[in-house]
C-alpha cells in the first residue's frame, strides 16, 4: 500500500512540474524555424502560454501571401471563448518563417 502511494504521489508531483514547466518552455519549444512552431509563438507572445501547445492549426491553402492556417484556441479573454484566427505564414528567411495573423482576410 505505501509503495503505491508513493508512486501515485510522485506521478501526480511529475505532473505538476511539467504543468509549471509549459509556460516556460514555450519560447524555447516554438520557434520561427517551422510554420507551425511560428504561429504557436505568435499565441505565446499574445499571453497565451498554455493554448499555444493546444490550438488547432488547419493547413488550408498556399498563395503569395504565405501559407494560409485557420487556428482555433480558446481565447479566454474574449466574450465567446472560442476564437478563429486566420494566419499567414511566410519563410522570411533562411530557417526562419514570419507570421501575420487576425480574425479575417
Amino acid at each position: 500500500m505505501r509503495k503505491k502511494k508513493m508512486i501515485i504521489l510522485s506521478l501526480l508531483a511529475a505532473f505538476v512540474v511539467i504543468l509549471i514547466a509549459l509556460p516556460v518552455l514555450s519560447p524555447v519549444i516554438f520557434t520561427a524555424a517551422s510554420e507551425k512552431g511560428a504561429i504557436r509563438h505568435d499565441i505565446y507572445k499574445r499571453g497565451y502560454p498554455y493554448q499555444s501547445y493546444f490550438a488547432v492549426l488547419q493547413k488550408e491553402e498556399h498563395n503569395e501571401s504565405g501559407n494560409l492556417y485557420y487556428v482555433n484556441w480558446l481565447d479566454w479573454k474574449d466574450e465567446t471563448g472560442q476564437t478563429p484566427h486566420l494566419c499567414y505564414s511566410k519563410k522570411a528567411s533562411d530557417g526562419e518563417y514570419k507570421v501575420s495573423c487576425g480574425t479575417g482576410p
